[in-house]
């Protein structure tokens, strides 16, 4: 079975969360990514998101030392940091680090803090499924500086008590939706997404309910943090946008989902998948534009917007380097829970290596995925 270029279109999908904080809050959708060290582990697979990690780095210690109320910090004797969304590691890691070594040394400049030690609590936040063992055994204790605690649960709500957090980060993680939207699987529905699992390439309808369930998550994400964090308190995010819809599908995320799409119609059509199941899987995450952050963050009005800007990382040609067992991994680090629950665990290796057959005969349409992969930083500073 060969597959054209010009098949390889794309979208993604998720579902319905209340807004008020105080309600009682429905399950959020849970799927961590792949646990332990493992061939398919998220802590192996996951250099792609380390490049945009590591893209931010110099943005964040620039908010730091630009940005960071100096009466915060001279009267602080302790700066709590989260990463929220943290996964396994390494990449948790490293952005704790640089924010830490950021925040001492915007006070070696403050002439008033030689005498008052800072300590720093880091939180490390996920799912309750996520593999917090691997994470705490991974942790660095050579050198580290700060005291860890992890805290489990989606952060669609309430995490920390009020007025605790200094400094909130969160990479890769915000554009991952609380739950499909319904009408995307219901038959009868105009946003139905048969053949999709995305939003990207899918109809207006389907784009609508995906825009809508990321405008109600964003809002349930920015109230809670509101509630957390101090006044004069940051928060930087890292997450893939859109700048048009061809420039989505031609980002190298977009066209390995694609490969997925084309492996689960496969399947279905040899009968290896219910073809039902198949036509009604969508993914929980939206690719948001822009301008829809900043709507966001304005109508919320709890935090103003520092910088908002395009976070262009070193994976120039990063898809032309990926072989097609490599780009299966990409997409099984963090997408095996999703997969397995829906079409079960006896299905989720024959799945992969039927990926890998499709993606070796597409390798050429991965390879041309954008050259510069642009993703967008945001950094938000807490109104007083």
């Amino acid at each position: 079975m060969e597959y054209s270029y010009r098949d390889c279109g794309e979208a993604i999908s998720i579902e319905s969360f209340p807004t008020k904080l105080d309600k009682a809050v429905k399950a959020v959708e849970s799927y961590p990514m792949n646990g332990g060290h493992g061939p398919a582990s998220y802590s192996l697979n996951s250099h792609y998101q380390g490049e945009g990690v590591n893209a931010a780095k110099q943005l964040i210690s620039e908010a730091i030392d630009k940005h960071s109320c100096l009466k915060l910090l001279s009267s602080s004797k302790a700066y709590h940091v989260a990463d929220l969304g943290c996964s396994v590691g390494p990449n948790t890691f490293s952005v704790v680090q640089n924010i830490i070594g950021s925040v001492e040394h915007k006070l070696l400049s403050l002439q008033d803090r030689s005498s008052n030690v800072m300590d720093f609590q880091v939180s490390f936040n996920d799912h309750v499924a996520n593999d917090f063992n691997t994470l705490f055994i991974s942790l660095p204790s050579k050198g580290r500086r700060y005291f860890a605690a992890g805290v489990p649960g989606s952060f669609h709500g309430r995490l920390f008590p009020r007025q605790s957090l200094h400094f909130v980060h969160s990479s890769y993680a915000v554009h991952w939706l609380s739950q499909v939207p319904g009408e995307l699987s219901d038959e009868t529905s105009p946003a139905w997404n048969e053949g999709k699992i995305m939003s990207i390439g899918a109809k207006s309808e389907v784009q609508e309910a995906y825009a809508a369930q990321f405008a109600k998550d964003i809002e349930t994400f920015l109230e809670a943090r509101a509630a957390e964090v101090v006044d004069g308190g940051l928060m930087a995010l890292t997450l893939p946008y859109s700048k048009s819809s061809i420039h989505v599908q031609q980002a190298l995320f977009s066209r390995l989902f694609r490969i997925l799409e084309l492996t689960l119609i496969d399947m279905a059509a040899e009968a290896r998948l219910d073809e039902v199941k198949v036509n009604s899987f969508n993914l929980p995450c939206y690719i948001p534009y822009a301008e829809e952050i900043q709507k966001l963050v304005e109508r919320n009005g709890s935090f103003s917007i520092e910088k908002i800007q395009p976070l262009t990382s070193a994976t120039k040609g990063f898809g032309a380097r990926l072989d097609a067992r490599q780009c299966s991994l990409m997409v099984r680090a963090p997408m095996e829970g999703i997969i397995t629950q829906y079409f079960s665990e006896e299905a989720i290796d024959e799945i992969f290596e039927r990926y890998v057959e499709i993606a070796e005969e597409n390798l050429e349409f991965i390879a041309q995925s954008s050259a510069l992969t642009e993703d967008l930083f945001v950094l938000l500073k807490r109104k007083a």
